[in-house]
């Protein structure tokens, strides 16, 4: 698994373990810490964290929660009614699985500047390439992304009788 990776499907769990590990890890380093690099420095930190944290998980696993007949259950969102929650989820699955048929360089592009709203600079930092492959990936990404998720009846569903 890619480093990027690790860190867009990190279960909330883990991702919150991740977060506090990564500030306790800065924290300990901030006399240390000066300039634009900061953020980029920041993110390779985290990509360390989540490793750690996989790691750990590996290890030691969680058991998932199951109803009585075994089948793992997922609680909805208590702040949408059943149906807009349903849709939301089937939305989100799609956006995931469009995210994750990217190949991983433009995948990592995207979760990037789009999620971690990093800039092409900090981009090209963390991913150590030249700043004009960031802007190529991400664009060529971004295009990807379009098609697959225009073709999406979940995204964008069909109007009845114009099937």
């Amino acid at each position: 698994m890619d480093d990027e990776a690790l860190l867009e499907r990190a279960p909330p769990h883990d991702a919150a373990d991740v977060v506090q590990e990564t500030f306790l890890r800065a924290y300990s380093r901030l006399p240390d810490l000066r300039g634009p690099t900061v953020r980029a420095w920041l993110f390779r930190v985290a990509l360390n964290c989540a490793h750690d944290v996989q790691r750990r998980a590996v290890r030691r696993p969680a058991q998932p929660l199951e109803d009585a007949e075994g089948n793992v259950v997922e609680l909805p969102d208590p702040g949408l009614g059943p149906e807009a929650s349903a849709l939301a989820r089937e939305r989100l699955a799609a956006v995931r699985d469009a995210l994750n048929a990217l190949p991983p360089d433009f995948r990592a592009a995207v979760v990037l500047r789009d999620v971690n709203d990093l800039s092409y600079d900090e981009m090209a930092e963390a991913l150590r390439i030249p700043v004009g492959t960031v802007k190529s990936r991400l664009s060529r990404a971004r295009a990807m992304l379009a098609t697959t998720l225009r073709a999406s009846t979940v995204i964008f569903p069909v109007a009845e009788g114009q099937a």
